[in-house]
């Protein structure tokens, strides 16, 4: 186990992984898109290499409930799923970044941000003006 894979369990385990919905496959990038259509879907980009990253997960993880409320959290794990989040990238549109946070509402892209744009209250800003 290499160092950043025995930095990312520690980090990971930290009780609050449990908010995250894993996407594993691209069943689960169709079923974000049909929930879209109900309410608004997050995707969260994460590599566990990157210092910003855990800074913007811990962002997310910290309003993890009143995001919960208002939309179904995702996150992908871009060094281990690098083909999956190309995929998401180019389904999309949009280019890969990590960290990156993805809005969907109704199959469209409501908002999306990456690096130090990560920020709890603009991403609940905008999930709130589409109630």
């Amino acid at each position: 186990m290499s160092l950043f894979d025995r930095m990312e369990n520690n980090l990971s385990n930290s009780g609050d992984h449990e908010i995250w919905n894993e996407i594993s496959g691209g069943e689960d990038l169709g079923t974000i898109f049909r929930n879209s259509e109900e309410k608004p879907q997050l995707i969260y980009k994460h590599s566990h290499r990157c210092s910003v990253c855990f800074m913007a997960k811990q962002e997310l993880e910290d309003i993890s409930d009143s995001i919960s409320d208002i939309a179904d959290l995702y996150m992908i794990n871009v060094i281990h799923q690098r083909n999956l989040s190309n995929t998401i990238a180019s389904e999309l549109n949009i280019r890969h970044e990590s960290p990156q946070v993805i809005i969907l509402k109704d199959r469209e892209i409501l908002w999306k941000g990456s690096h130090w744009d990560v920020k709890g209250k603009d991403i609940m800003k905008r999930l709130t003006s589409t109630n």
